[in-house]
């Protein structure tokens, strides 16, 4: 990593615009070679946890506040936590880091992050736009987050009973429901690409997939350039844990699939016995953009991908949810009245 500008002596950060470092004083800019090679490895290649040359040149910290463990670059200065906002942080003892095999560097820096956010806040209806009201750039810091994306080819045998609920009618013309059973029993194949699961408790697998897609075709191998202005999460999810989390959503899915295919609502019992005839991962760094507001001593924070702007989850306004409630009520109200009253059965 080049520390400081060859031309006057400053300090150099990533842009995403330049694709590569640019100097804080006199504007130099050092290009960055993109190296796209985003492959997937079996599962017996660099699985454990060892201390390689990036881990070496990385300084912890750990925010006090919310416990989260970050990496930066050795001549990085981070003053702020990403995951809460506070400025609680202090340096922590080294950690081992598992060998990364590729990174997806952010495409635009924090004056567009601010744009996207507040573009999409005016967007959602049900947001609570009074907590980002008056966000600015120092409400916005960005972080690789780590995760393992897998590529599973599966074959499953399955047997159980789903069951679905239909209206019948008799001859008198009255409508009631009727539950119906199906004994299944099959084989069924799936193939999963990039699924992805999150190496750090930090970041909820909820909030991820809220922000997914990224676009991997765009990852490149991993370079500590791109570091630069940015953190780097720590890993604290062992890779098995993060297997048994990709098995289970894809054991989810798979009961999905089949109350699909078998027109079912729901499963009264189903066993699954899922063979995985090929499994590969990657283990990448994801652009990952935190907006933290604190409004009434409370702290609220949305996630943004720092790729394709995508923002996750957000606060919802509890007044306009109370009155989209209560137009429907009553507008359901009026229209058993309004049938009542037609019937005559409505004095």
């Amino acid at each position: 990593m080049i520390k400081d500008c060859k031309n006057c002596g400053g300090k150099l950060y990533f842009s995403p615009k330049n694709k590569g470092h640019v100097c804080e004083s006199c504007g130099s800019i050092f290009p960055i070679k993109y190296n796209y090679n985003f492959k997937k490895k079996s599962f017996d290649e660099n699985v454990d946890l060892k201390v390689d040359e990036l881990a070496s040149s990385l300084k912890n910290i750990r925010c006090k506040s919310c416990g989260a463990n970050i990496m930066l670059s050795k001549y990085q200065i981070q003053t702020t936590c990403p995951y809460c906002g506070s400025t609680t942080i202090e340096e922590s003892k080294k950690k081992k880091l598992m060998y990364i095999d590729s990174i997806i560097p952010f495409s635009f820096g924090k004056a567009e992050a601010l744009k996207k956010f507040k573009s999409t806040l005016n967007k959602k209806f049900y947001a609570n736009k009074k907590i980002f009201k008056n966000i600015t750039k120092k409400d916005i810091n960005g972080a690789y987050v780590n995760t393992f994306v897998f590529d599973m080819v599966t074959t499953t045998r399955y047997s159980g009973v789903l069951k679905y609920t239909k209206m019948v009618t008799n001859k008198d013309g009255e409508s009631k429901a009727v539950t119906k059973y199906k004994d299944i029993c099959g084989e069924f194949d799936k193939v999963y690409k990039n699924l992805t699961v999150e190496a750090n408790s930090n970041l909820e697998q909820r909030d991820l997939y809220s922000i997914m897609p990224f676009q991997y075709a765009s990852a490149v191998d991993f370079q500590d350039d791109f570091m630069h202005g940015y953190m780097l999460e720590y890993q604290d999810k062992m890779f098995n844990d993060c297997v048994a989390v990709a098995e289970g959503i894809i054991e989810k899915d798979i009961k999905n699939e089949l109350l699909k295919k078998y027109e079912c609502d729901s499963i009264v019992h189903l066993t699954l016995n899922t063979n995985y005839i090929d499994k590969k991962y990657n283990y990448c760094l994801l652009p990952v953009y935190f907006v933290n507001k604190i409004v009434k001593d409370r702290k609220y924070t949305a996630v943004m991908n720092g790729q394709t702007g995508k923002v996750g989850r957000l606060p919802k306004s509890a007044l306009r949810v109370f009155m989209t409630i209560f137009v429907i009520c009553a507008f359901v109200v009026g229209a058993i009245i309004l049938a009542l009253y037609f019937s005559g059965k409505f004095n």
